[in-house]
């Protein structure tokens, strides 16, 4: 994900908009607290950005190492749960290729642990409240504060109707981050950082997808016009063609934000629950995220 100068520039004005208005309505002390404490929110997230944006390059850069993966198979029949376990280890190696390391199984989401694919991961938790194996749930290291922030990202993606919404409602939230604790604030931009490069990387790439070799979907493509519920329930799913270019508007791809959201939940989730392993913690919440994506995708669309 990156976080392009526009984005402060609208900070900024935002920040300068505050400023104006307080001078306007008072000349008295308020206006200098106004403007000190717009200017070192502005700081502080753009610190924030630069020290965990590493995670949302991360995500997209795991998700094409495991479509490579997915791609291998030669054109043999392979079941949904045989794709879910090329895409877990892919997540494994690609975490182990570019952090070095091996997250411990126990903070890693109990999905990839196991290498299945949920039925619907974005929504079999409500929140991100919800433990891995083995560790308690919620963390109260991490402030309530924090974990409602983690919670609103993990919603926008059911409620977004399109990329605009979208990325606004996420950096709206990542604004109110800024008022946190400076580690509290990394994980909600953490996160935010997983949303955002999850948007980019599915809007470009989710058509590729059903091109995988041995899926099990159908192979025909209708336009939203031509969308029935009797094409929608046939056995024969429709392929995700050229037709489907804006997905937000796309009928028949309803599970578009459950994708999007899949990883924000397996994102948040393992922040909160390994929020006292340190650092190690960013590694499992950044390779269940990965997984979380892919996975659920696969699920959609095979």
């Amino acid at each position: 994900m990156r976080t392009t100068p526009k984005y402060f520039a609208i900070l900024a004005s935002m920040a300068g908009a505050a400023l104006i208005s307080a001078s306007c309505a008072s000349d008295g002390p308020p206006t200098a607290p106004v403007q000190k404490n717009a200017a070192a929110a502005q700081a502080k997230l753009q610190e924030l950005h630069a020290k965990y944006d590493w995670i949302g390059k991360y995500h997209t850069d795991g998700l094409a190492y495991m479509y490579k993966q997915l791609m291998k198979g030669n054109g043999k029949p392979r079941s949904r749960a045989d794709l879910c376990k090329v895409a877990a280890k892919a997540a494994k190696e690609f975490q182990k290729m570019t952090r070095h390391n091996d997250v411990p199984a126990k903070l890693l989401d109990p999905a990839l642990v196991n290498e299945t694919c949920l039925a619907d991961a974005s929504s079999a938790n409500a929140t991100i409240l919800v433990g891995a194996s083995g560790i308690a749930a919620p963390r109260k290291e991490l402030s309530a504060g924090a974990v409602n922030l983690l919670d609103q990202i993990s919603a926008i993606a059911s409620s977004s109707t399109s990329h605009y919404a979208y990325v606004t409602d996420i950096q709206n939230v990542e604004e109110q981050a800024a008022y946190l604790p400076f580690d509290e604030a990394g994980a909600v931009i953490g996160v935010g950082s997983i949303a955002l490069s999850s948007l980019d990387y599915w809007e470009a790439n989710l058509s590729s997808w059903v091109s995988i070799p041995g899926g099990l979907q159908g192979a025909y493509s209708v336009s939203v016009r031509e969308m029935t519920s009797a094409n929608v329930t046939s056995a024969a799913a429709p392929v995700i063609g050229p037709a489907y270019a804006n997905w937000w508007d796309n009928a028949y791809v309803r599970g578009f934000g459950k994708v999007l959201g899949a990883d924000a939940v397996s994102g948040g989730r393992t922040i909160v629950t390994t929020w006292f392993a340190g650092p190690i913690g960013w590694d499992a919440a950044a390779a269940s995220a990965v997984f979380a994506s892919g996975a659920t995708a696969i699920v959609l669309l095979f």
